[in-house]
C-alpha cells in the first residue's frame, strides 16, 4: 500500500482526483472530503445539503462539481471548499458526470435516461451573481428510455464525442457541436449497460454490460 486515507467511504463514483488531492463523497452521508499534502486525516471537510453520489473536479483543480440523488448539482471551489452554485439538473438521481473541451464544458447524465451538457463558463457566471438566472443546459438528449449509468468522452475540442451507456441496453454516441438531439450512432446489447470508455485513439468503444461482460 502506498498511501491510505481515513474516512473514506465513497459510493459508486464518489471518488476522484485533482492534481495532488483526493476527494471524496461519502455514501451514506452528505460529507464531502479532502485529502492533500499525502496525509491520512482529511484537509478539510464540506457538507452538502443532501447525499452525492457522483462527483469530479476539474482538471486545473479549480472546482469540484456533486450530483445529488435528488437530481441537484453542485459546484464547489476546491481550494476553500465553498459551495458556489446548486441547482437543478435532472428529474431524477445524478449517475455520472465528465467534462469535456478542457473543461469548457458538464456533462452530467441520470436516472431520467436524460444527458444535459452545461458552459463551465456559465456556471461560474451564475455562481457569481445573486441576481443571475438558473443555469440552462446547452445541449439535452434524451433519446435514452432508461437510466443513464455511465458517459466516456473522446476530446477533439468542440467536435469532441461523447458515448452514453444506458439500462436500455443501448450505447449512444453524440457529438458536442451537434445542436441536434440525434445520436451519431447507437450499438444495442443483449443486456443493460452500466459502463462506457473510449479508446484514447478514438478508435474503439467498449461497454461493460450487468452481466459483467465487456463488449467493444
Amino acid at each position: 500500500v502506498v498511501r491510505s486515507f481515513k474516512d473514506c467511504r465513497p459510493g459508486p463514483r464518489g471518488l476522484c482526483t485533482a492534481r495532488a488531492a483526493v476527494v471524496s463523497a461519502e455514501a451514506s452521508r452528505s460529507f464531502t472530503h479532502v485529502w492533500a499534502g499525502g496525509k491520512e486525516q482529511p484537509q478539510y471537510r464540506c457538507q452538502a445539503p443532501e447525499r452525492l453520489g457522483p462527483i469530479l473536479a476539474t482538471s486545473d483543480a479549480a472546482h469540484v462539481v456533486g450530483g445529488a440523488v435528488s437530481g441537484k448539482l453542485y459546484l464547489w471551489q476546491l481550494s476553500t471548499g465553498r459551495l458556489l452554485l446548486a441547482w437543478n439538473g435532472h428529474f431524477r438521481g445524478v449517475t455520472a458526470l465528465a467534462t469535456v473541451a478542457a473543461d469548457g464544458y458538464l456533462v452530467t447524465a441520470g436516472e431520467d435516461a436524460i444527458l444535459h451538457v452545461w458552459s463551465f463558463a456559465s456556471l461560474l457566471s451564475a455562481a457569481a451573481s445573486d441576481a443571475a438566472p438558473p443555469p440552462r443546459a446547452l445541449r439535452t438528449w434524451t433519446a435514452h428510455t432508461l437510466s443513464v449509468t455511465d458517459v466516456a468522452v473522446a476530446e477533439c475540442g468542440p467536435h469532441s464525442l461523447i458515448a452514453s451507456a444506458s439500462l436500455d441496453q443501448s450505447l449512444r454516441v453524440w457529438r458536442l457541436a451537434d445542436g441536434v438531439r440525434r445520436c451519431l450512432h447507437r450499438v444495442e446489447a443483449s443486456a443493460p449497460l452500466t459502463a462506457a470508455a473510449i479508446d484514447p485513439a478514438h478508435r474503439a468503444l467498449y461497454a461493460g454490460t450487468s452481466e459483467g461482460s465487456c463488449r467493444r
